[in-house]
């Protein structure tokens, strides 16, 4: 084979796997974008959706930012009911999530981050069948947010009003002087430039702050944050 035609051969094999993995995707999905607890209601409820035909098997669990651990060591102060169930295509399943135990635990001046797992295993293959079948699990994280009743009163659109910019030697700085933790789709500067690739992937943590660097000095246009229900705003300085 010469080198025309193996390059070519190698170009058609490259399309099919990229049309190939287009095609894979995930059958199931959560209802929401985030979820809240709160120290006085303690619950949430929220779906997980099959829009697909065939079956699939759920599991769900709720970690503290540690992508790679088991679930079945991980300490937290929440419990999800049913943490394992198996879902029909086309249909949903209500999920609730509580709060559990006493909150000494958690910090009481500020919102605390956790992440909700929603982990998706499709059902084996007929034994029947001789063909060879790629099978994938898929795994969807959002955020899992709890609000102690010191923050009852400051929303996360008070939050992002409390932003503030700061030039550094490095770049800009913002500045979250709010007890809760706002998420950035990306910011814009002055020169009409727009960054959606930011550090901590777009959060601001409670009263703290978030260092963009940039090859130039310049400052904050806008920016643009994710709400309570997951919608985007945008904010200009």
């Amino acid at each position: 084979m010469n080198i025309r035609r193996l390059s070519l051969h190698i170009t058609v094999m490259l399309i099919g796997a990229l049309l190939f993995c287009k095609q894979i995707q995930a059958a199931t999905y959560v209802n929401q974008t985030r979820l809240i607890v709160t120290e006085k209601s303690r619950e949430v409820s929220f779906s997980i959706v099959n829009e697909g035909d065939a079956p699939v098997l759920m599991q769900l669990w709720s970690d503290r930012g540690t992508l790679l651990e088991r679930p079945e060591i991980i300490k937290m102060p929440f419990i999800i009911t049913p943490p394992v169930f198996r879902l029909e295509g086309g249909k949903s399943r209500a999920i609730r999530l509580q709060l559990v135990g006493h909150t000494q635990d958690l910090v009481a001046d500020r919102e605390s981050i956790f992440w909700l797992n929603a982990l998706e295993v499709p059902q084996k293959p007929n034994a029947n069948n001789n063909r060879n079948v790629l099978q994938m699990a898929f795994r969807t994280r959002i955020k899992l947010l709890y609000r102690p009743a010191a923050t009852a009163n400051t929303t996360i659109e008070d939050a992002v009003k409390t932003l503030r910019t700061v030039i550094t030697s490095s770049g800009v700085k913002l500045e979250n002087r709010s007890p809760l933790h706002i998420s950035l789709l990306s910011v814009t500067l002055a020169g009409g430039r727009t960054l959606s690739s930011l550090p901590n992937e777009g959060t601001v943590a409670p009263f703290t702050g978030m260092e963009i660097p940039l090859s130039h000095v310049e400052s904050l246009a806008a920016v643009t944050w994710i709400d309570d229900f997951g919608v985007a705003h945008v904010n200009r300085f």
